[in-house]
């Protein structure tokens, strides 16, 4: 095994920033929204197929442009809370632009809470991109402007999305995890081919659960139909809430420090008794009050790698997977479905099914940076290396083939751009 382990060049370096710097400049999106009365500047994923805010996709925008433009990763976050609802939530997109709006909505297959904002969430990493903002930019000045809106939002996850006691947070859809057409999700959607008519239905068959009860979550989990500790988003959870307890102490506020230190610690502990598969050696989702393991090998069953208290067994045994050329370790890693999967497809199916084997920046980033907290530079800096490799290659696009590196999915792709954030902190 191949391990390019070098720091990124100066060379490398340079050329990434500015293609980052150039890809926001021109997904830039800014205006006046008559609908809400608020303006916005935000970059959207791309001008030519995703012109709208996205809520994970603006904090992967704002830890980049962090490391370029501090005043514009600021207005990114601004403008994401600009139109939170009273309860904390924050949709999984704005529709700010009402001119292009009617074409472009109806593309989107989403619940919506009022005609421009949708209802549903997505990967809560929002404290995450506060902190890398705070740190490189204003510190407690903008952290004291924008905390309230982000803890008012943390609140909301808590006390609608953590139905159990546990501590974890369910997501009621395949989207609310930004992982639409994984296989994870096959089963409980009832899919068996891989036409996208297939996804449709069975995207169809749990929005027709919901139906009856105009958009209740409380009704909707109880459902007990598609209720779903996702890792991936859990380990999201709780490490953004291991940081929102850091930001609440930097501005003396002991006590929101206190709370979500508790509801990290609870929530980590259910994520091992509930998710970890011990004959597997892998973290895998669970789906309703049973708490049923849903066994498919996909890149979030690695995700806990990021946690810093993941005990010593467990983390060899993720290592192990990672590190398989038959699962994980592709030439191009990581790819976002076990090589050895039956459903792992290395490009996308169908022209739009994705998360079912291509390798994407965002997981990459999370992955990398778990290595990195356990002592793995080495293989930290070859992904961030071949990422590099990948985008010289395809250009900075949606997703890239684990195999070869051809690019795939929308051009141009912003998320994409938090490899500049993984590169610069292999680079220190």
């Amino acid at each position: 095994m191949n391990i390019h382990s070098q720091a990124p060049s100066a060379e490398n370096i340079s050329w990434l920033r500015d293609r980052v710097n150039g890809i926001h400049q021109r997904n830039r999106q800014r205006g006046s929204a008559s609908w809400c009365g608020h303006s916005y500047d935000f970059t959207c994923p791309s001008h030519e197929t995703y012109p709208f805010q996205w809520f994970w996709d603006s904090c992967f925008h704002a830890i980049a442009l962090s490391h370029i433009d501090i005043n514009k990763a600021e207005a990114e976050l601004f403008s994401l809370l600009k139109n939170q609802h009273a309860d904390g939530f924050i949709s999984h997109v704005t529709f700010w632009q009402r001119d292009v709006y009617e074409e472009m909505v109806s593309t989107y297959d989403i619940a919506f809470r009022t005609k421009y904002l949708s209802d549903e969430m997505q990967p809560p990493l929002l404290a995450e991109a506060v902190n890398a903002v705070a740190q490189r930019g204003r510190g407690k000045d903008f952290l004291k402007e924008i905390l309230p809106g982000v803890i008012r939002f943390y609140e909301w996850c808590h006390a609608v999305r953590s139905p159990y006691n546990d501590g974890l947070i369910r997501v009621i859809q395949p989207d609310e995890t930004g992982l639409d057409h994984s296989p994870k999700w096959d089963e409980l959607m009832k899919i068996r081919d891989e036409e996208h008519i297939s996804f449709e239905r069975g995207w169809k068959l749990i929005c027709d659960q919901y139906l009856p009860f105009n958009r209740d979550p409380k009704q909707m989990i109880a459902t007990d139909y598609f209720v779903v500790a996702d890792v991936m988003v859990n380990v999201i959870y709780i490490e953004n809430l291991r940081v929102l307890a850091q930001l609440c102490a930097a501005i003396g506020d002991g006590e929101g420090e206190k709370r979500y230190a508790e509801r990290a610690t609870i929530a980590r502990k259910s994520l091992d008794e509930l998710c970890w598969d011990e004959s597997d050696g892998l973290y895998y989702d669970v789906n309703g009050k049973s708490n049923t393991k849903i066994r498919v090998n996909t890149f979030t069953s690695l995700m806990p790698l990021l946690l810093t208290d993941i005990d010593q067994a467990k983390l060899s045994r993720l290592m192990e997977h990672l590190l398989n050329p038959e699962e994980y370790w592709a030439r191009y890693p990581i790819p976002s479905t076990a090589m050895n999967h039956p459903t792992f497809r290395p490009n996308t199916v169908g022209g739009n099914l994705v998360w079912r084997g291509p390798t994407w920046m965002n997981s990459n980033w999370y992955l990398a940076r778990g290595l990195i907290r356990h002592g793995r530079m080495d293989l930290a800096r070859h992904i961030a290396n071949q990422s590099i490799e990948c985008m010289k290659k395809s250009g900075v696009r949606e997703y890239y083939n684990p195999h070869d590196a051809t690019g795939w999915g929308a051009p141009d792709f912003s998320w994409s751009t938090i490899l500049l954030d993984l590169v610069m902190e292999v680079s220190k």
